[in-house]
């Protein structure tokens, strides 16, 4: 097994296991750790387990190998990427930047150059000019207009027939998977949408903006069909009336049950990163919150990333105010932890009360959830995805390091 200078080979026992046998989150381990020179803003695993693609904050993307850690550059955008997803087939990666535009690479390019990025230079006669230092790149295959201001979300149909993004004009579009042609927009948003997910069913979308507000569409006719109140995500900065984002990522679980929602809520100071982190977490059958996951210790920051696991738990990444981070694990099933009686409110008791007596039905309220395991990181984490084998995951961190844990 071989590594470049930009890989750190933690521990060599890197397992791949495609059993049934259930994962242990409690025994969650680093096992490798790549190196980049700027900060990371997103990363996937490709369908074949074998890449893993992070983006940076230098506007590249750049795709590890995760058994020898070669380190390719693909290079195109201009400004940092948010989001990746596949195409059906894994064979193309397609990436949403914040210049508006959505890319389309080779997972496994035919031509990869090596380039020259930083020339040799000698200061005096007596110092040595240092060597160049070489760097594998790719060109993107197109990159298509796709938003007025950020692209902030790209994701492909389970069918592979449809792509959904969405942006800073405020709208949500759909294409065709096959030529990238524009079939409909979805207009709704009063704010700018920060993620797009098309349903399992191939018959729905369903997109959420800054201030919570989630929208679900008719994938064929881009019509309205319902509106999912998720208020308490917000990320509108009410002291400085600055929209700093309140959705982060989104995600369905593999039937399509289940719709999780990733971000902020409470913003005191968005620009000091005073505001709460959490994952809300809808049936989407009655379109309700069922739960809300928050984080163990109540520390500020933001929740960028949300993942179901097949084996029943949800998955969520975190990045603090003091630019440290952590992975959680929560279980659904799990009874929330009872108030003392001293916290109960006795106005909403009261309340309660005259609604009951009014005839009036009310929703049930969503279970504040805390994780049942936590993985401390160093540095904030950005982004965070599944190996197919569900025993590994990898994480994107601000520190400019990519770093695979095992269960």
């Amino acid at each position: 097994m071989s590594f470049n200078d930009d890989t750190k080979l933690v521990d060599s026992g890197v397992t791949v296991d495609t059993g049934s046998a259930k994962v242990d989150p409690t025994k969650a381990k680093e096992i490798q750790k790549f190196t980049h020179t700027r900060p990371l803003t997103t990363c996937r695993v490709d369908p074949s387990g074998k890449y893993a693609f992070a983006g940076a904050e230098d506007y590249g993307i750049y795709r590890f190998d995760l058994e020898t850690g070669d380190k390719v550059a693909y290079l195109g955008h201009d400004s940092w990427v948010r989001r990746f997803d596949f195409s059906a087939d894994g064979k193309t990666l397609l990436s949403s930047g914040w210049d508006g535009r959505i890319g389309f690479w080779d997972v496994e390019p035919v031509e990869i150059t090596e380039v020259e990025i930083t020339a040799a230079i000698k200061k005096t006669e007596k110092e040595e000019a240092k060597p160049a230092v070489m760097q594998l790149q790719v060109a993107a295959i197109k990159m298509v207009e796709a938003h007025q201001g950020f692209s902030r979300w790209v994701h492909v149909a389970p069918d592979g027939k449809s792509i959904a993004t969405c942006g800073n004009d405020k709208l949500v579009k759909v294409w065709s998977a096959k030529k990238m042609k524009l079939r409909r927009h979805c207009v709704g948003h009063e704010r700018h949408p920060w993620a797009v997910m098309i349903h399992p069913n191939g018959q729905e979308l369903v997109s959420e903006d800054i201030m919570g507000e989630i929208i679900v569409w008719g994938l064929k006719d881009g019509k309205q069909r319902s509106k999912i109140d998720a208020s308490v995500m917000t990320g509108f900065d009410l002291k400085f009336q600055a929209d700093m984002g309140g959705a982060r990522a989104m995600a369905f679980n593999h039937d399509g049950t289940l719709l999780g929602c990733a971000g902020t809520t409470n913003v005191v100071n968005a620009f000091a990163g005073q505001q709460d982190p959490i994952i809300c977490v809808i049936d989407w059958v009655s379109k309700e919150i069922t739960h809300h996951l928050r984080t163990k210790d109540n520390k500020p920051g933001i929740e960028w990333g949300v993942h179901f696991h097949e084996d029943g738990f949800v998955v969520g990444c975190f990045a603090g105010q003091s630019n440290n981070g952590t992975v959680e694990f929560w279980r659904l099933d799990e009874p929330a932890a009872a108030k003392p009686e001293a916290e109960v409110d006795t106005d909403l008791v009261s309340e309660k009360s005259e609604s009951t007596e009014s005839g009036q039905s009310e929703k049930p309220k969503p279970i504040e959830q805390k994780p049942f395991h936590v993985v401390k990181v160093d540095k904030a984490v950005r982004g965070l995805d599944f190996i197919p084998d569900g025993r590994r995951f990898a994480i994107a961190c601000a520190d400019g390091s990519l770093r695979v844990y095992e269960l």
